[in-house]
């Protein structure tokens, strides 16, 4: 047995530690007996999920049709990747990737029906209990898998300079899936799409290590900053389920939703929605140039014709400089003025003329009356010549 001699230093430095220790232990929500409960330590409230991508799948509510069922089935974890924790081990990334989609897709607002689970809706069809044909069946369905996690390696930096300095180290790791939209009735894949991301972790500090006198201090400062795993998951399996949604709906549709989308969580540049709604703008900026330089013609042609119009008509520049009063009435070119005489012949001869002109009308009028008096009786004759020439019963004269 060790012997310590207990005097008043000694007394007090043990009071003082275990005075100290139960504080410590009141703070860190340690028991001071096995009898009590441990107080609970409340962090922050809880809340919705909200992802980048969400007002993008509101805003796909409305335009799609109600008449099309969607259903989910299996996207399973393809990774093979376990993690070992003091927790115990498990895998590395989320195993509810079904559910996540199905909410994506209800929030969409599209027509769904849950399939995750079925179990409930067989055993009461086997209890009978249940008509199984009254079950709505799904046209389209959603399928896939996470499948790929790749550690990249990283780097990171430590100096010290007499004991103290910085230091910093970074970490990725590359998760991909791949989702597809099936019709039912054919198993024939309508959509599909694949996605990356980069999940990044970073860790910087601040260290000092020095003596005093014979005691040595160390001083560790540090921030550690990485990316929720699932929650990365959660944001990719959002962007995918819009992106099946756009590949089944012309572009015009989802293209403001798409503009909701922001740059620096998520693009999309060569799927399939996305050239599809290239080409659309593409056609709308042709159209619109087309319509201006219809425009444009028409305002030329219009304005030419302005143009040759105002050049019919003389320019005050270009009108000659007015006649004097005596030239404007003198013409050389004037028929000489006729005697009386001849002034009354010539009326005698036009009254002659009139009159002869109104025989000749009368003539005209009697001989069109004795050509149409003919046609009339010889159609008259070719209808009584062909009796089976008749008129039609459901015509308007013969109908009751």
């Amino acid at each position: 047995m060790l012997n310590f001699p207990l005097n008043r230093k000694t007394i007090s430095a043990l009071g003082s530690t275990v005075l100290f220790g139960y504080l410590l232990t009141g703070c860190t929500g340690l028991a001071s007996s096995n009898k009590k409960p441990v107080s609970l330590v409340q962090g922050p409230p809880i809340t919705d999920i909200f992802t980048p991508f969400d007002m993008a799948l509101s805003c796909l509510k409305g335009q799609l049709r109600n008449d099309v069922s969607f259903s989910v089935g299996a996207i399973l974890d393809q990774t093979g990747k376990d993690v070992v924790t003091n927790g115990g081990s498990g895998k590395m990334v989320t195993q509810g990737a079904g559910d996540m989609v199905q909410s994506a897709l209800f929030q969409a607002g599209v027509s769904l029906l849950n399939r995750r689970d079925p179990r409930i809706i067989e055993s009461e069809a086997k209890w009978g209990i249940r008509d199984a044909k009254q079950i709505k069946a799904s046209d389209y369905y959603v399928t896939g898998s996470i499948n790929s996690l790749d550690f990249i390696p990283g780097g990171g930096l430590d100096m010290q300079i007499a004991g103290v300095g910085p230091n910093y180290s970074q970490t990725r790791i590359m998760v991909g899936l791949d989702l597809s939209l099936t019709d039912t009735r054919s198993s024939k894949v309508v959509a599909n799409v694949s996605l990356q991301k980069q999940i990044a972790a970073q860790d910087y500090g601040l260290s000092a290590g020095r003596f005093a006198g014979r005691t040595l201090l160390n001083i560790q400062i540090g921030k550690g900053e990485r990316e929720a795993t699932n929650f990365a998951l959660r944001q990719m399996l959002n962007l995918a389920t819009f992106e099946l949604l756009s590949q089944v709906v012309p572009p015009a549709v989802f293209e403001s939703c798409r503009a909701q989308i922001p740059a620096e969580f998520g693009r999309l540049n060569l799927t399939r929605s996305s050239v599809a709604l290239y080409k659309y703008k593409q056609s709308q900026q042709q159209n619109s140039i087309d319509s201006d330089q219809t425009v444009s013609e028409s305002n030329s042609t219009h304005s030419s014709n302005e143009k040759n119009k105002s050049t019919d008509s003389p320019n005050k520049d270009t009108k000659p400089p007015k006649h004097k009063e005596s030239e404007v009435i003198e013409n050389p070119e004037q028929e000489p003025e006729m005697s009386k005489q001849e002034l009354i012949k010539y009326i005698s001869r036009k009254q002659d003329s009139s009159s002869s002109d109104k025989k000749n009308d009368q003539k005209d009028n009697k001989d069109n009356k004795d050509k149409d008096d003919k046609e009339q009786e010889k159609s008259s004759m070719l209808w009584d010549a062909n009796p089976e020439v008749v008129e039609n019963y459901w015509s308007s004269t013969q109908r009751d």
